[in-house]
């Protein structure tokens, strides 16, 4: 769905998050302690849902084969801070598998060739050191991600605000309305810049004033 994708990242996370609890999701954003590594970075897609032993790559390679092109890997790490999950070699498998990005609560490393590679990744932490191979883990569960749980196939945003999970039936009326959220609060940026204040910003673009 390239032009879902196109639109959630034009209307960012805050929106849809706003969108989001317009629609009685509350709890949709996970927390703030996952950063891109670069702030340029943006994805949207359905996830792909791994969930790794500290520091075990295992079940994430075989997530790099598995998932579908478009997917946005989505990591369950336990959000420990000294072992990596993800690197350079496995963000170029990604990348040349056509993953759209991954989504890690838990350490990556080599972020220079990350940033190079232009494949987006958040992260919790970053971290030189080694992971294992033990062979612990899985795909394609339901798991935690920032404190918030994710499902396969759920739509994850990830920008440089944050990182919001969208139910994959509510795709289209989020989409709906973070796009009228967005609209509006375009017109109260325009009337801000004209000198009016906060509320009359508000008020005209509530009235359909351009």
């Amino acid at each position: 769905m390239p032009d879902a994708v196109k639109e959630l990242i034009r209307v960012g996370s805050a929106n849809v998050s706003d969108a989001l609890r317009a629609l009685g999701k509350h709890f949709q954003a996970m927390d703030g302690g996952i950063r891109p590594v670069a702030s340029s970075m943006a994805v949207a897609g359905p996830a792909f849902t791994v969930r790794c032993y500290p520091g075990a790559t295992f079940a994430l390679e075989k997530a790099l084969e598995l998932a579908k092109p478009g997917e946005v890997l989505v990591v369950d790490g336990g959000g420990y801070p000294d072992v990596i999950l993800m690197g350079g070699l496995m963000s170029t498998r990604c990348k040349q598998r056509g993953i759209a990005g991954a989504v890690l609560d838990a350490a990556v490393r080599d972020i220079d060739d990350i940033i190079a590679l232009k494949f987006p990744v958040f992260s919790r932490y970053i971290c030189p050191r080694a992971g294992t191979f033990a062979e612990i883990g899985e795909c394609q569960t339901t798991i935690c991600c920032g404190r918030i749980p994710v499902t396969p196939g759920d739509w994850i945003l990830a920008d440089i605000s944050g990182i919001v999970v969208i139910p994959a039936n509510m795709l289209d009326a989020t989409l709906e309305k973070a796009t009228a959220i967005h609209h509006r609060e375009a017109a109260i940026a325009r009337h801000l810049r004209d000198g009016k204040t906060l509320s009359e910003s508000a008020a005209a673009a509530n009235s359909g004033q351009s």
